[in-house]
């Protein structure tokens, strides 16, 4: 929580003349862990809001306890479970979400893919566990809507350190290849995307940048060049706010921001300024509340505010690896404005369509991925 951390010592740690104390606890990404930890900040050093949470599976095991308990849950890095904050029985009032919904940047995507790249088919590589199928369903259905067409769907299983059974056979003829491999396996399939003959022949769309992560491209240099991936940050962001986050971050910890920095830095805006509608009275839970569902300011990601169901609206950029020196940097070349978790949908039109994780063997039919109820 380091860029928490870092907007609470710009704002000297107080708003509205309350001190704002940060408490760390790590969950190590178990939700057991995470469950125990939320408990002993709740009820042993009695927070008033707990935050963060990069795990989905944490998440859902903390999210029942703070309906329990009634304390705000902000989720300001990953934990992007699409039904936390849509209609349904995992909806909870007590959660608010400043990150992102795992489809939130694969929506824009597959519309940029097919109106801007020009793109009819695509190959789909998918690490096989629900966030990656939360993920690249969120891009096929946009796609399919469109009238593109998924013609192979791949899922090598998370840890995959040898991608060759899948890119072998990958079919030649689509227009690209949209991949979803977290973590390492993004390292290694950006390598291996390039060993195997691909790079500069089939175009990559790397969703929420996993291939494409800064930390990967002074590895992989040439093997990225022209990459295309979608995600709601980069730190080429040409804007007064993130010039000015950038230039804080790297002096603070010598290296450039990647998407969670900027999560975690308005995670605690939202909370300082929700302390400072009500006059930091945070004693008061649904005052509190209902000021962090009106909070809306400028980011270094861009503008922030939340919908009806407390998950954020935010931009999301296509961006593309290009050489500028001697760095290699993700440069955006879209930005698509206001992007809302249920894309140009209403929540209602949203909700009738299959979940993503039963689309999994079924992306290459359009009719099934497009049935309503």
């Amino acid at each position: 929580m380091k860029q928490m951390r870092l907007y609470l010592d710009e704002i000297g740690a107080q708003a509205a003349g309350r001190k704002i104390e940060l408490i760390v606890e790590d969950t190590e990404g178990k939700p057991d862990v995470g469950l125990t930890k939320a408990r002993k900040l709740v009820e042993r050093d009695q927070v008033h809001v707990l935050a963060g949470i990069v795990s989905t599976a944490v998440a859902l095991a903390v999210q029942g306890y703070v309906r329990e308990k009634q304390i705000p849950l902000i989720l300001n890095a990953d934990a992007g479970a699409n039904l936390l904050t849509m209609p349904g029985p995992l909806l909870n009032p007590y959660v608010f979400r400043f990150s992102q919904t795992s489809a939130m940047p694969a929506q824009p995507a597959a519309d940029w893919a097919y109106k801007d790249a020009g793109w009819r088919k695509v190959v789909t590589i998918t690490s096989d566990y629900a966030g990656g199928l939360e993920v690249m369903g969120g891009f096929v259905r946009v796609f399919c809507s469109l009238g593109g067409h998924v013609i192979q769907e791949l899922y090598p299983p998370l840890g995959t350190a040898d991608f060759a059974p899948f890119l072998t056979r990958v079919d030649r003829s689509a227009d690209a290849v949209v991949a979803f491999t977290p973590g390492a396996d993004g390292l290694r399939l950006g390598r291996q995307y390039q060993e195997y003959g691909f790079h500069g022949k089939l175009p990559l769309l790397d969703i929420y940048g996993q291939i494409t992560f800064e930390s990967n491209l002074p590895q992989l240099k040439e093997a990225l060049l022209g990459v295309y991936s979608a995600i709601h940050y980069t730190s080429a962001i040409d804007t007064p706010e993130n010039k000015r986050f950038v230039a804080a971050f790297k002096a603070r910890y010598n290296r450039l921001p990647f998407d969670n920095g900027p999560d975690g830095y308005v995670g605690a805006r939202a909370i300082a300024e929700a302390l400072k509608a009500i006059g930091g009275d945070v004693e008061k839970r649904e005052k509190f509340m209902a000021a962090l569902k009106k909070v809306e300011f400028d980011s270094a990601k861009g503008r922030i505010r939340l919908d009806q169901f407390q998950n954020v609206i935010q931009n999301e950029y296509i961006r593309r690896v290009d050489r500028v020196g001697n760095e290699y940097v993700n440069v955006p070349v879209k930005t698509y404005s206001n992007v809302s978790q249920f894309w140009t949908w209403t929540p209602e039109e949203y909700m009738k369509y299959p979940v993503f994780t039963a689309m999994k063997g079924k992306q290459t039919d359009c009719a099934k991925v497009l049935e309503r109820k």
